[in-house]
């Protein structure tokens, strides 16, 4: 939780209550994502209308706990996870014990899904999934994923594979490695070893057919686009295309900003569940410790970090 003089940290607010078209929800796990460690560092401030105090975070899985007399679609005692749009002005938030449902994507959790992996599951999985579509790959497509390692990386190496791509995914030598080969990855670039995009380009010549950046700005975003070959995708999660530049040389290029809705969500579980998709969680934080779990995502992570409450 913040507030504009102050940096992130816990302190007691009053429980939010319901109103009649909305329920509650005791939250058990929240996830950590880039938007909330930029948030908590107060630099969205300038960027974003807040409303303070603003709870910090996006992700949620918890049980309904309360209703509102106008809603039908969910009862006291319902398992559910979601999702909380950062719609200005900042204010709602899942680091927190409760959540009132105020305009949030909000779903079923399966039964046999745990709150830990279901408050993994909806930024992460839903942007991963955004950047598959926008390059829509094919069986036999190469497409370059940079920030493999990563809680939307990882996942995207997976949803690629599944489509029968040949999937490029940038990590380091040893865990990372296995890791990444383990998800589907049939090429692996070790980003600490000089200029990934030379590495990538002294094995494949005529280019790939996609990428997928999730880590990299500005020139460094446009060194990569250039493995794109002509006719070609790229996506990026961190708004660095120049779309009109690469439109220039025939690439069609996409700024994604993640957008969870029930349908993706309902999707993605449903593929946990059936073992077809895998959540990597690095580790768990109580609540109070969550300023560690900022400094811990920031520091660099493989898979997800999750709050538990």
């Amino acid at each position: 939780m913040t507030v504009a003089d102050q940096p992130a940290a816990i302190v007691p607010l009053p429980d939010p209550r319901t109103g009649e078209d909305g329920v509650r929800v005791r939250i058990r796990a929240a996830s950590v994502n880039g938007f909330d460690v930029y948030q908590a560092s107060g630099a969205l401030i300038a960027m974003m209308p807040h409303e303070f105090p603003t709870v910090i975070g996006r992700d949620f899985a918890g049980v309904v706990d309360a209703v509102g007399s106008g809603r039908a679609d969910f009862a006291v005692g319902d398992e559910v996870f979601g999702f909380v749009p950062s719609t200005p002005p900042l204010h709602d938030g899942t680091y927190a014990e409760y959540l009132a449902d105020t305009g949030v994507v909000i779903v079923a959790k399966p039964a046999s899904l745990s709150f830990t992996l279901a408050a993994a599951i909806p930024l992460a999985g839903g942007t991963a999934l955004d950047c598959v579509d926008a390059v829509a790959v094919g069986p036999g497509d190469t497409v370059v994923v940079v920030g493999a390692t990563g809680g939307v990386g990882s996942i995207a190496v997976q949803l690629e594979a599944q489509r029968g791509a040949s999937v490029i995914a940038t990590a380091k030598p040893g865990d990372e490695d296995a890791f990444v080969r383990d998800l589907g990855a049939s090429e692996i670039v070790d980003y600490t070893a000089g200029d990934v995009a030379e590495a990538i380009r002294s094995q494949f010549a005529d280019g790939v057919v996609a990428l997928i950046d999730t880590v990299n700005r500005g020139d460094a975003f446009a060194h990569m686009a250039e493995l794109v070959r002509d006719g070609g995708r790229a996506a990026t999660t961190l708004g660095a295309a120049d779309i009109d530049a690469l439109a220039a040389r025939n690439v069609r290029a996409t700024n994604i900003v993640g957008a969870p809705t029930s349908e993706k969500l309902t999707a993605l579980a449903d593929q946990v569940v059936g073992g077809t998709l895998r959540i990597e969680i690095q580790v768990t934080f109580p609540l109070d410790e969550a300023p560690a779990a900022i400094a811990a995502f920031a520091a660099g992570t493989r898979g997800k970090l999750v709050l538990e409450v």
